[in-house]
Protein backbone atom coordinates (compact mmCIF):
# COMPACT_ATOMS: atom_id res chain seq x y z
CA UNK A 1 0.00 0.00 0.00
CA UNK A 2 1.42 3.39 -1.06
CA UNK A 3 -1.18 5.61 0.57
CA UNK A 4 0.23 8.84 1.99
CA UNK A 5 -1.67 9.57 5.18
CA UNK A 6 0.36 12.73 5.86
CA UNK A 7 -0.63 14.35 2.56
CA UNK A 8 -4.09 12.72 2.37
CA UNK A 9 -3.24 11.02 -0.95
CA UNK A 10 -4.38 7.52 -1.90
CA UNK A 11 -2.32 4.95 -3.80
CA UNK A 12 -4.12 5.70 -7.06
CA UNK A 13 -3.82 9.48 -6.64
CA UNK A 14 -0.11 9.15 -5.87
CA UNK A 15 0.62 7.10 -9.00
CA UNK A 16 -1.43 9.49 -11.15
CA UNK A 17 0.72 12.39 -9.92
CA UNK A 18 3.87 10.43 -10.73
CA UNK A 19 2.70 9.38 -14.19
CA UNK A 20 1.65 12.97 -14.95
CA UNK A 21 5.22 14.09 -14.27
CA UNK A 22 6.54 11.31 -16.53
CA UNK A 23 4.22 12.19 -19.42
CA UNK A 24 5.17 15.85 -19.25
CA UNK A 25 8.90 15.09 -19.17
CA UNK A 26 9.36 12.06 -21.43
CA UNK A 27 10.82 12.21 -24.95
CA UNK A 28 12.46 9.84 -27.44
CA UNK A 29 15.71 9.89 -25.43
CA UNK A 30 14.05 8.83 -22.15
CA UNK A 31 13.90 5.53 -20.30
CA UNK A 32 10.72 4.88 -18.29
CA UNK A 33 9.83 1.95 -16.02
CA UNK A 34 6.11 1.58 -15.20
CA UNK A 35 4.98 -1.07 -12.71
CA UNK A 36 1.36 -2.15 -12.14
CA UNK A 37 -0.24 1.07 -13.32
CA UNK A 38 -3.98 1.40 -12.60
CA UNK A 39 -4.23 -1.30 -9.91
CA UNK A 40 -5.35 1.19 -7.26
CA UNK A 41 -8.83 1.61 -8.72
CA UNK A 42 -11.53 -0.58 -10.31
CA UNK A 43 -10.52 -3.08 -12.98
CA UNK A 44 -12.39 -1.34 -15.79
CA UNK A 45 -11.16 2.17 -14.95
CA UNK A 46 -7.65 0.91 -14.23
CA UNK A 47 -7.42 -0.90 -17.57
CA UNK A 48 -8.75 2.10 -19.48
CA UNK A 49 -6.32 4.51 -17.83
CA UNK A 50 -3.38 2.12 -18.19
CA UNK A 51 -4.17 1.62 -21.90
CA UNK A 52 -4.43 5.36 -22.60
CA UNK A 53 -1.16 6.08 -20.78
CA UNK A 54 0.61 3.16 -22.48
CA UNK A 55 -0.42 4.46 -25.91
CA UNK A 56 0.89 7.92 -24.97
CA UNK A 57 4.19 6.33 -23.96
CA UNK A 58 4.36 4.46 -27.27
CA UNK A 59 3.78 7.73 -29.16
CA UNK A 60 6.64 9.35 -27.24
CA UNK A 61 9.02 6.81 -28.86
CA UNK A 62 10.87 6.46 -25.53
CA UNK A 63 12.27 3.15 -24.32
CA UNK A 64 9.66 1.89 -21.83
CA UNK A 65 9.40 -1.18 -19.59
CA UNK A 66 5.70 -1.59 -18.74
CA UNK A 67 4.87 -4.36 -16.23
CA UNK A 68 1.18 -5.18 -15.75
CA UNK A 69 -1.28 -7.90 -14.76
CA UNK A 70 -3.83 -6.56 -17.28
CA UNK A 71 -3.71 -9.32 -19.89
CA UNK A 72 -5.99 -7.39 -22.24
CA UNK A 73 -3.52 -4.52 -22.24
CA UNK A 74 -0.81 -6.69 -23.80
CA UNK A 75 -3.24 -8.12 -26.37
CA UNK A 76 -4.46 -4.71 -27.48
CA UNK A 77 -1.04 -3.08 -27.68
CA UNK A 78 0.28 -6.00 -29.73
CA UNK A 79 -1.16 -4.19 -32.76
CA UNK A 80 1.10 -1.20 -32.22
CA UNK A 81 4.35 -0.88 -34.09
CA UNK A 82 7.38 -1.08 -31.79
CA UNK A 83 5.57 -2.90 -28.94
CA UNK A 84 6.92 -6.28 -27.82
CA UNK A 85 5.11 -8.47 -25.27
CA UNK A 86 7.04 -10.68 -22.85
CA UNK A 87 6.31 -12.55 -19.62
CA UNK A 88 8.08 -14.52 -16.90
CA UNK A 89 8.16 -18.24 -17.63
CA UNK A 90 6.52 -20.65 -15.17
CA UNK A 91 5.37 -24.28 -15.32
CA UNK A 92 2.15 -25.40 -13.63
CA UNK A 93 2.25 -29.03 -12.47
CA UNK A 94 -0.64 -31.46 -12.13
CA UNK A 95 -0.28 -31.89 -8.36
CA UNK A 96 -0.75 -28.22 -7.42
CA UNK A 97 2.90 -27.37 -8.05
CA UNK A 98 4.42 -24.32 -9.70
CA UNK A 99 7.98 -23.92 -10.96
CA UNK A 100 9.27 -20.39 -11.52
CA UNK A 101 12.10 -20.23 -14.08
CA UNK A 102 12.97 -16.55 -13.49
CA UNK A 103 13.54 -15.90 -17.18
CA UNK A 104 11.71 -13.80 -19.74
CA UNK A 105 10.06 -15.35 -22.80
CA UNK A 106 8.25 -13.69 -25.69
CA UNK A 107 4.48 -13.38 -25.90
CA UNK A 108 1.69 -12.85 -23.39
CA UNK A 109 0.84 -15.22 -20.56
CA UNK A 110 -0.97 -18.29 -21.88
CA UNK A 111 -2.43 -19.48 -18.56
CA UNK A 112 -5.99 -18.20 -18.18
CA UNK A 113 -6.16 -18.73 -14.39
CA UNK A 114 -2.63 -18.01 -13.23
CA UNK A 115 -3.80 -16.46 -9.95
CA UNK A 116 -5.94 -19.46 -9.05
CA UNK A 117 -3.07 -21.79 -9.88
CA UNK A 118 -0.78 -19.82 -7.59
CA UNK A 119 -3.37 -19.83 -4.81
CA UNK A 120 -3.72 -23.61 -5.09
CA UNK A 121 -0.10 -24.16 -3.99
CA UNK A 122 -0.74 -22.21 -0.76
CA UNK A 123 -2.27 -24.15 2.19
CA UNK A 124 -5.61 -22.32 2.16
CA UNK A 125 -8.66 -23.84 3.90
CA UNK A 126 -10.10 -26.88 2.07
CA UNK A 127 -12.60 -26.08 -0.65
CA UNK A 128 -11.76 -22.38 -0.89
CA UNK A 129 -9.74 -22.52 -4.11
CA UNK A 130 -12.27 -24.93 -5.67
CA UNK A 131 -15.08 -22.50 -4.87
CA UNK A 132 -13.08 -19.60 -6.29
CA UNK A 133 -12.45 -21.62 -9.45
CA UNK A 134 -16.17 -22.29 -9.82
CA UNK A 135 -16.95 -18.57 -9.42
CA UNK A 136 -14.29 -17.72 -11.99
CA UNK A 137 -15.81 -20.16 -14.47
CA UNK A 138 -19.27 -18.67 -13.92
CA UNK A 139 -18.00 -15.14 -14.53
CA UNK A 140 -16.14 -16.21 -17.65
CA UNK A 141 -19.20 -17.96 -19.03
CA UNK A 142 -21.28 -14.83 -18.52
CA UNK A 143 -18.57 -12.78 -20.20
CA UNK A 144 -18.55 -15.12 -23.20
CA UNK A 145 -22.32 -14.81 -23.52
CA UNK A 146 -21.90 -11.05 -23.87
CA UNK A 147 -19.28 -11.59 -26.56
CA UNK A 148 -21.53 -13.44 -28.97
CA UNK A 149 -20.99 -10.58 -31.40
CA UNK A 150 -17.22 -10.84 -31.06
CA UNK A 151 -16.92 -12.23 -34.61
CA UNK A 152 -18.70 -9.16 -35.93
CA UNK A 153 -16.46 -6.97 -33.80
CA UNK A 154 -13.32 -8.61 -35.20
CA UNK A 155 -14.58 -8.14 -38.76
CA UNK A 156 -15.30 -4.50 -38.05
CA UNK A 157 -11.77 -3.97 -36.75
CA UNK A 158 -10.33 -5.57 -39.89
CA UNK A 159 -12.58 -3.40 -42.05
CA UNK A 160 -11.46 -0.27 -40.22
CA UNK A 161 -7.81 -1.26 -40.59
CA UNK A 162 -8.24 -1.76 -44.36
CA UNK A 163 -10.06 1.58 -44.70
CA UNK A 164 -7.25 3.30 -42.80
CA UNK A 165 -4.74 1.73 -45.20
CA UNK A 166 -6.80 2.95 -48.16
CA UNK A 167 -6.93 6.46 -46.71
CA UNK A 168 -3.15 6.53 -46.20
CA UNK A 169 -2.53 5.33 -49.78
CA UNK A 170 -4.85 7.97 -51.24
CA UNK A 171 -3.09 10.70 -49.27
CA UNK A 172 0.29 9.36 -50.40
CA UNK A 173 -0.90 9.36 -54.01
CA UNK A 174 -2.11 12.95 -53.77
CA UNK A 175 0.81 14.09 -51.63
CA UNK A 176 4.22 15.37 -52.49
CA UNK A 177 6.28 12.36 -51.43
CA UNK A 178 8.39 10.69 -54.07
CA UNK A 179 11.55 8.70 -54.59
CA UNK A 180 13.24 7.02 -51.64
CA UNK A 181 11.14 8.93 -49.08
CA UNK A 182 7.93 7.51 -50.54
CA UNK A 183 9.39 4.01 -50.79
CA UNK A 184 10.52 4.01 -47.14
CA UNK A 185 7.16 5.36 -46.01
CA UNK A 186 5.26 2.68 -47.95
CA UNK A 187 7.45 -0.06 -46.47
CA UNK A 188 6.79 1.25 -42.97
CA UNK A 189 3.05 1.44 -43.70
CA UNK A 190 3.07 -2.13 -45.04
CA UNK A 191 4.94 -3.44 -41.99
CA UNK A 192 2.55 -1.75 -39.57
CA UNK A 193 -0.50 -3.04 -41.48
CA UNK A 194 0.79 -6.63 -41.44
CA UNK A 195 1.61 -6.43 -37.75
CA UNK A 196 -1.80 -5.09 -36.76
CA UNK A 197 -3.72 -7.53 -39.00
CA UNK A 198 -1.72 -10.48 -37.63
CA UNK A 199 -2.47 -9.33 -34.07
CA UNK A 200 -6.21 -9.23 -34.84
CA UNK A 201 -6.05 -12.74 -36.35
CA UNK A 202 -4.19 -14.03 -33.28
CA UNK A 203 -6.77 -12.47 -30.97
CA UNK A 204 -9.58 -14.10 -32.97
CA UNK A 205 -7.93 -17.54 -32.73
CA UNK A 206 -7.19 -17.04 -29.04
CA UNK A 207 -10.80 -16.07 -28.36
CA UNK A 208 -12.10 -19.23 -30.04
CA UNK A 209 -9.63 -21.41 -28.13
CA UNK A 210 -10.48 -19.77 -24.79
CA UNK A 211 -14.19 -20.32 -25.44
CA UNK A 212 -13.62 -24.05 -25.93
CA UNK A 213 -11.39 -24.24 -22.83
CA UNK A 214 -13.97 -22.46 -20.67
CA UNK A 215 -16.70 -24.88 -21.73
CA UNK A 216 -14.47 -27.89 -20.97
CA UNK A 217 -13.19 -26.46 -17.66
CA UNK A 218 -16.71 -25.55 -16.59
CA UNK A 219 -17.88 -29.15 -17.16
CA UNK A 220 -14.96 -30.50 -15.10
CA UNK A 221 -15.63 -28.05 -12.26
CA UNK A 222 -19.32 -28.96 -12.18
CA UNK A 223 -18.48 -32.68 -12.12
CA UNK A 224 -16.00 -32.16 -9.27
CA UNK A 225 -18.50 -30.03 -7.39
CA UNK A 226 -21.25 -32.65 -7.68
CA UNK A 227 -18.81 -35.40 -6.64
CA UNK A 228 -17.66 -33.40 -3.58
CA UNK A 229 -21.25 -32.66 -2.58
CA UNK A 230 -22.15 -36.36 -2.84
CA UNK A 231 -19.17 -37.35 -0.68
CA UNK A 232 -20.05 -34.67 1.84
CA UNK A 233 -23.62 -35.95 2.13
CA UNK A 234 -22.38 -39.52 2.59
CA UNK A 235 -19.89 -38.44 5.24
CA UNK A 236 -22.57 -36.45 7.03
CA UNK A 237 -24.98 -39.36 7.04
CA UNK A 238 -22.26 -41.73 8.27
CA UNK A 239 -21.29 -39.40 11.10
CA UNK A 240 -24.85 -39.04 12.46
CA UNK A 241 -25.59 -41.58 15.25
CA UNK A 242 -28.50 -43.95 14.97
CA UNK A 243 -30.34 -43.32 18.26
CA UNK A 244 -33.76 -44.54 19.30
CA UNK A 245 -35.66 -44.63 22.59
CA UNK A 246 -37.70 -47.71 23.38
CA UNK A 247 -40.51 -47.34 25.90
CA UNK A 248 -41.95 -50.63 27.06
CA UNK A 249 -44.97 -50.24 29.29
CA UNK A 250 -46.82 -53.18 30.91
CA UNK A 251 -50.50 -52.52 31.48
CA UNK A 252 -53.32 -54.62 32.91
CA UNK A 253 -54.85 -55.15 29.49
CA UNK A 254 -51.88 -55.80 27.14
CA UNK A 255 -48.26 -54.97 26.79
CA UNK A 256 -47.45 -52.00 24.50
CA UNK A 257 -44.11 -51.22 22.94
CA UNK A 258 -43.41 -47.90 21.24
CA UNK A 259 -40.29 -47.04 19.28
CA UNK A 260 -39.70 -43.39 18.43
CA UNK A 261 -36.58 -41.52 17.23
CA UNK A 262 -34.66 -39.07 19.36
CA UNK A 263 -34.16 -35.70 17.69
CA UNK A 264 -31.19 -34.39 19.66
CA UNK A 265 -27.69 -35.74 18.81
CA UNK A 266 -26.41 -38.50 21.10
CA UNK A 267 -23.27 -40.60 21.14
CA UNK A 268 -24.79 -43.96 22.04
CA UNK A 269 -27.94 -46.04 21.77
CA UNK A 270 -30.24 -45.82 24.79
CA UNK A 271 -33.00 -48.25 25.68
CA UNK A 272 -35.46 -47.00 28.33
CA UNK A 273 -37.82 -49.41 29.98
CA UNK A 274 -40.64 -47.95 32.02
CA UNK A 275 -43.01 -50.34 33.73
CA UNK A 276 -46.33 -48.85 34.54
CA UNK A 277 -47.65 -49.32 37.98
Amino acid sequence: MDDSIETNVSTFAAEMKEIAFILHSIDRHSLAIIDELGRGTSIRDGLAIALAIAEALVDSKAFVWFATHFKDLANILAERQGVKSMHLAADLGENDTMTMHYRIVEGTVTESHYGLALASVVPLPPGLVEHATYISMELERQHLKKKKTSVTFIKERKRKLILDLKDHLIRAYNGGLDGKVLTDWLKLLQKEFITRMAAIDDEEDRGSQESEEVVQDDKEVRDRSEHDQSEERLNTQASQPSVITIDSRASSSRPMTRIHPVSEPMSDIRAVSENGR
